[in-house]
């Protein structure tokens, strides 16, 4: 597939921007943080797009519609006007959202690296594996979080971004961290960084994977840079609807992502829903709890159950639930009793291992 498919088409449309893996990681700071310094002038960090809630339903929400799409019509076949105005605007839409993501990484990442307890011991490693200059920007940061921000934009290294964000990955691995601070967390946080400036992802696989993310005290979006503080009960909402593949329905019916949305958004989902019978008219939460939510919601339940009984979806996931925990219940009996066979259980905390006595025959 390549941009030279035709227009109408969903090839044309997966070979765009959003949607395509690049490597990006010999391009200099410099020419990063010049687009960074444009950005920051001419976006306002509580716009439309500041809501992190409002802005992981448009991901999932457009991303559900086009996975529908591409379900329906083959790669080369032209799309009717309705589906070829969708995914335009889930490119239109998520283009804009996909770069404010990679700002919001590279800049939170840069101000955790300040914390770095072992800096000192650290730099003859770093300047041999990312270079001098690299490993001193980092040796020379002073000041707060706005400061470090500020430096990288008005002063980066003279080195490509593939290396100072896997110099940052490394250290938040490596390096010795308050427990508060960096470590494997923020490491997970920069793998997605840098997967994405190496082009192990694209784009859309950056956002698909941004919402997820966790520091040492909770989701991301709390650093005051493109965002807005996050709600911790709404985002794990979404992401438990997402699991369970119902974000259009959730948009549409249920009255806390529904909030979160705007109108556009909605009546793109409701025009999903009237072309599309795989989406319902409800949130089931039967399924949502059985496909592994974080959280419970026995409220909703008892109001779908009051409204619609449960659902063939809801009866087929929990029994796939009970099925799978019936299956390693039986397993973890099964390893139980092997190790019961070699093992005397003295107290405690004290285990002795049995001793196999081999006998000779008489002669």
């Amino acid at each position: 597939m390549a941009i030279t498919d035709p227009v109408n088409t969903l090839a044309y449309h997966s070979s765009r921007v959003l949607s395509i893996k690049r490597d990006m990681s010999a391009v200099p700071c410099k020419n990063v943080a010049a687009q960074l310094a444009e950005y920051k002038k001419s976006n306002n960090p509580q716009d439309e797009y500041a809501c992190p809630e409002r802005q992981a339903l448009w991901f999932y929400g457009m991303n559900h519609g086009v996975a529908l799409i591409a379900n329906k019509f083959a790669p080369l076949e032209p799309l009717p006007e309705w589906e070829l105005s969708f995914v335009k605007a889930y490119h239109r839409e998520l283009n804009k959202r996909a770069v404010r993501a990679f700002y919001y990484l590279l800049l939170i990442c840069t101000r955790e690296a300040r914390h770095n307890q072992s800096l000192a011991t650290d730099l003859p490693k770093m300047k041999e594996k990312f270079g001098e200059k690299v490993a001193n920007f980092f040796k020379a940061i002073k000041g707060g979080e706005a400061g470090i921000a500020a430096k990288f934009v008005t002063n980066p290294p003279s080195a490509p971004i593939g290396d100072y964000c896997e110099a940052i990955r490394w250290q938040f691995y490596h390096s010795k961290w308050n427990g508060g601070y960096g470590g494997k967390a923020w490491g997970q946080i920069a793998d997605c960084l840098c997967r994405f400036v190496k082009g192990e992802y694209s784009a859309e696989m950056m956002l698909d994977t941004i919402w997820t993310l966790s520091h040492n005290n909770g989701p991301i979006f709390n650093k005051g840079e493109f965002y807005n503080m996050y709600n911790h009960s709404a985002i794990i909402r979404i992401l438990d609807v997402q699991r369970s593949g119902q974000i259009p329905q959730g948009i549409l019916f249920d009255p806390v992502l529904s909030g979160y949305s705007d109108n556009a958004l909605r009546n793109w989902m409701q025009g999903l829903k009237d072309r599309y019978s795989e989406i319902g008219d409800y949130v089931d939460w039967e399924v949502v709890e059985a496909l592994g939510s974080v959280k419970k919601y026995p409220v909703e339940k008892e109001q779908q159950w009051a409204a619609y009984g449960m659902s063939e979806a809801a009866k087929a996931a929990k029994a796939a639930a009970e099925a799978k925990k019936k299956a390693a219940d039986e397993a973890l009996k099964k390893k139980q009793a092997e190790h019961a066979k070699k093992w005397f259980f003295v107290m405690p905390g004290m285990e002795v291992k049995k001793i196999e006595m081999v006998r000779s025959e008489a002669a």
